[in-house]
């Protein structure tokens, strides 16, 4: 499956290696209607019409989909949606996004 991510689990994040070490780096996209923010020390996102998110694609299995889950609190805290990402070379494809449950 693909994940869009940003924050830290970005190439140089301080998760990127314990989560993507042995997966596929697809490379850096943009998702739009979504807005980045610093929610208690962690990078989240929300909808946010007008807005967009810069980050990288994944191929990942499900280990690290697993891996993903727990480490982003999936269900109380981050929801995973699938979201349309814009590649670099203005491919676009279908991935996974966690977006925060909060407000801002």
């Amino acid at each position: 499956m693909k994940v869009f991510v940003y924050g830290s689990f970005m190439q140089n994040g301080r998760y990127n290696q314990y989560c993507f070490q042995g997966q596929t780096f697809l490379g850096q996209g943009r998702i739009e209607g979504y807005a980045k923010y610093i929610l208690g020390g962690i990078h989240g996102i929300l909808p946010e019409e007008g807005k967009s998110v810069q980050g990288e694609v994944y191929e990942i299995d499900q280990p690290t989909l697993a891996r993903l889950d727990f480490l982003m609190n999936h269900g109380p805290a981050f929801t995973r949606r699938m979201v349309d990402v814009e590649m670099e070379n203005g491919e676009r494809l279908a991935a996974e996004v966690y977006v925060w449950n909060g407000r801002v």
